[in-house]
């Protein structure tokens, strides 16, 4: 068994979609039989398969059953129960049908359904991989029906198309997408420092004062995935507020061009525009939630609030599953670092709800080394960044940190870090180096310090990788993830690298079409060797 073999071993989709349904933690599969409440269905008990239960706060549950005949879905048939704890099971909800009859044979092929579905839509070309299943659709006695779904980028949507199974005709045709709309701003694609190529004349927040140079390192962004029929900062993926009142920013046209930081809502639009599109890259990477099941990466509108309060911090709750930003200092919403490794909290908790709210002491440091880690890799996306704009974390706000943290060379540039993600410290140096702390009843050294650690093993990583592809950095970031996903409530910086090994060999097993003899197993277990965390 490989270093790797301590953890299960899965595809790619595989392992994603076992973690989601752990972290989800409210929903299961029964297997019970069905119980006698659903008699008073319209379909025989017989056809009911349990489908779903959903335990609700208090201890009710809800039941939900499937009508199927002969192994086959009847679409839109369900029944629903629901259960007090100490009370009787209830049908709450029934569009079961009686007499459906046992399908026949199917004369037409999948393949044809599917050709005839996008002629029907015109599909150019998909954006994830088609489903075609047969079902049954009611009325009539039932008729047998290829259910077809087309998750299209061109047209974008994703469609439903209903083929007869026997005939091959079109039954019926939807679009089942939820419309979203396109806001427009000028802001800062990582931070004024990144976009300067330094700090100078950046070296103080002055309460928000804007400035002639301020305003000409805006660019200008797309907002995408605003939720249709509003026009405020509501999205797919992010939900931005403002202030200890949380308020709203809105604007009919959503085209906010004409915002600078001197303006409170200009924090909400780049809070909004970087969660987003740190989603956007997740979903690229084939965690998508286009599929049946979502990615399990905080794919929900996120709960962000710039200008929180008053202090130079930030925080994600694993309670309130909200992202709160200061505005002490350079108000932290505007560091595209801050916002972005804050989220990455948010991502943790998603994938694995014991690592992300563990107190133990390499879980935290694992937790901000990767947060620290993703920061850097949303950087490097920016076009025309360097290096140093990557690695150096937080180098806006850090304007306002003072002499405790030194400028980094070129001293011309003025440029601070708050932290950096290209230490070259082994585990056993950062515990030497870093300055000790209170952590818990005692002192330790710095858990963020020595999460750098961490998060320059996994920047190191994703350089040798892409310097073997160009694909190489996409391609750390996808292993990376996915290795989230296998994190304990115990996690240790060996246990992490275990991860990163399993997650690699399940995404791009060893001797596999593409794997280049091992490449990038091979780098990932020296780099973890050099930082003293594997032997």
């Amino acid at each position: 068994m490989t270093a790797a073999g301590r953890r299960a071993r899965a595809t790619g989709a595989a392992l994603a979609a076992s973690c989601v349904s752990l972290a989800a933690g409210g929903s299961t599969a029964l297997a019970s039989a069905p119980p006698g409440e659903l008699a008073a269905a319209a379909a025989p008990r017989d056809e009911l398969s349990p489908a779903q239960r959903i335990a609700l706060p208090g201890g009710a549950v809800v039941e939900r059953y499937q009508q199927r005949v002969g192994g086959l879905p009847v679409l839109a048939s369900e029944a629903v129960l629901t259960k007090q704890p100490d009370g009787p099971a209830q049908l709450v909800a029934d569009t079961t049908r009686p007499a459906i009859a046992s399908p026949g044979a199917a004369r037409t092929s999948r393949r044809r359904a599917v050709d005839v579905a996008e002629t029907q839509v015109g599909v150019e070309a998909l954006r994830a991989p088609l489903s075609a299943r047969l079902a049954i659709q009611p009325g009539h006695g039932g008729r047998l029906i290829w259910r077809v779904l087309l998750p299209a980028a061109r047209p974008l949507g994703d469609f439903e198309v209903l083929v007869d199974a026997v005939s091959g005709d079109v039954v019926a045709s939807s679009d089942l997408m939820r419309r979203y709309r396109m806001g427009t701003a000028k802001l800062y694609k990582v931070n004024p420092v990144v976009q300067h190529d330094g700090a100078r004349h950046l070296r103080s927040d002055r309460r928000d004062h804007d400035t002639r140079l301020l305003r000409r390192l805006r660019r200008r962004v797309r907002l995408p995935n605003l939720n249709d029929g509003q026009d405020c900062l509501r999205g797919r993926w992010v939900h931005a507020l403002r202030g200890e009142r949380e308020k709203e920013t809105c604007k009919r046209n959503l085209h906010w061009k004409g915002i600078t930081r001197s303006d409170s809502r200009f924090e909400a639009l780049e809070v909004y525009f970087q969660i987003d599109r740190t989603q956007e890259y997740i979903q690229s990477l084939g965690f998508s939630d286009s599929n049946p099941s979502p990615n399990g990466i905080a794919d929900r509108p996120q709960r962000a609030v710039a200008d929180a309060y008053g202090l130079d911090n930030s925080q994600y709750s694993p309670f309130s599953r909200k992202v709160t930003y200061g505005r002490g200092g350079v108000d932290d919403a505007e560091d595209g670092d801050v916002i972005v490794h804050e989220y990455a909290h948010a991502m943790q908790d998603s994938q694995s709800r014991a690592f992300g709210r563990s107190t133990r002491y390499q879980a935290i440091a694992l937790a901000e080394g990767s947060s620290d880690y993703w920061a850097a890799a949303m950087s490097a996306l920016v076009p025309r960044t360097a290096n140093e704009d990557d690695v150096c974390m937080f180098d806006w706000d850090a304007t306002s940190y003072g002499r405790f943290y030194p400028r980094v060379p070129p001293e011309s540039s003025g440029r601070r870090c708050g932290r950096r993600a290209d230490v070259r410290r082994t585990v056993r140096q950062a515990g030497a180096a870093c300055r000790p702390v209170l952590f818990g009843r005692s002192f330790a050294p710095d858990p963020h310090c020595v999460g750098a650690v961490w998060s320059s093993g996994l920047w190191d990583i994703r350089s040798g990788l892409a310097a073997q592809a160009p694909d190489g950095g996409a391609r750390m970031d996808q292993i990376y993830l996915a290795a989230q996903f296998l994190y304990t409530g115990r996690e240790t910086f060996k246990d992490a690298a275990h991860a990163l090994l399993c997650a690699d060999e399940s995404l791009h097993p060893q001797g596999a079409p593409g794997d280049c003899h091992g490449q990038d197993f091979a780098l990932i277990h020296r780099e973890m060797r050099q930082r003293g965390i594997l032997s």
